[in-house]
């Protein structure tokens, strides 16, 4: 191909890859991290344009044990759509491992998965303009204890966490405030829900539901005891915590009967909209300016 062609070519193909990044709907994509392709999936809403004068929110959804990406995008969570009808980006990463599962910043030491999810972030808040004070990260099981973990070793990336079914393992303190959401089912066979309820459950003797929220409460300063509200003739516990510093606040449904799996539609509460309209709720706010150096 002459050099002029080739010239000329280039802004066209240019063009046609940003074009392509900003098309609705779900695509497989791979980022390299650390010399390692790592995989995940990204759903663009309808009427999505980077250069909208109101840059629109992230949200990440981390997938459980034995699972991917691709299923984390399934309807049976309902992200995709409603990503459609409110207009956020969402991105759905898949872990490594065979099984696949989240490798937890235990003590705050960073691993493949937490450098993953950084430039991850990272590159579509760049790549589609995204708000930055507007990222958010929720999970199932692998993915919610993930959320947990992530969100104490940088609650600079996350404004606010929705893990379902997951737990907080290890007191390493965020260095910001970040706002929680948290479900988990009381009979929850897998992720005990607390030593009580979950005497049959393969994960057990961990932190209870309770415990791990009440301590992200405290990281967050939430003054008070939390306010409990039954929900659904008494078979939903709402706790709420509030008042943090920052306006962030923590809440914990727990659901009497409800298993391992995700509450949807065939559950006594839909957590896909209750922790978008938290989310909605709790960007992060805006940071202080450091000084400039006279």
């Amino acid at each position: 191909m002459p050099i002029t062609r080739a010239l000329l070519l280039f802004p066209v193909l240019l063009l046609q890859t940003l074009l392509l990044a900003q098309k609705p709907g779900t695509d497989e994509r791979t980022l390299e991290v650390a010399d390692q392709k790592r995989e995940y999936l990204l759903h663009i809403p309808r009427g999505f344009h980077k250069d909208s004068k109101t840059p629109a929110p992230l949200v990440v959804m981390l997938h459980g044990r034995t699972s991917n990406g691709k299923a984390a995008a399934s309807s049976y969570y309902g992200w995709c759509e409603l990503a459609d009808k409110e207009g956020f980006v969402a991105a759905f990463p898949t872990a490594l491992g065979k099984p696949t599962s989240w490798q937890r910043a235990d003590g705050g030491r960073e691993n493949e998965d937490t450098k993953f999810l950084v430039q991850l972030i990272d590159t579509l808040v760049a790549e589609l303009h995204l708000d930055q004070d507007r990222v958010f990260l929720t999970g199932h099981s692998s993915g919610g204890f993930m959320s947990y973990s992530f969100a104490t070793v940088h609650a600079d990336k996350v404004a606010a966490i929705g893990p379902v079914a997951g737990l907080l393992i290890g007191r390493e303190e965020p260095e910001l405030p970040v706002s929680v959401i948290s479900f988990h089912g009381m009979a929850d066979d897998v992720v005990a829900y607390d030593p009580e309820h979950g005497k049959k459950a393969a994960y057990r003797g961990l932190p209870s539901a309770l415990d791990s929220a009440a301590a992200f409460a405290k990281y967050d300063g939430c003054t008070g005891e939390p306010v409990r509200t039954d929900l659904v003739d008494g078979d939903v516990h709402l706790d709420t915590w509030a008042d943090g510093k920052n306006g962030t606040r923590v809440q914990l449904y727990s659901i009497e009967g409800q298993g391992h799996g995700w509450p949807n539609g065939n559950s006594k509460v839909a957590a896909t909209p209750l922790i978008w309209k938290f989310f909605q709720q709790h960007a992060r706010a805006p940071q202080p300016q450091a000084a400039a150096t006279k």
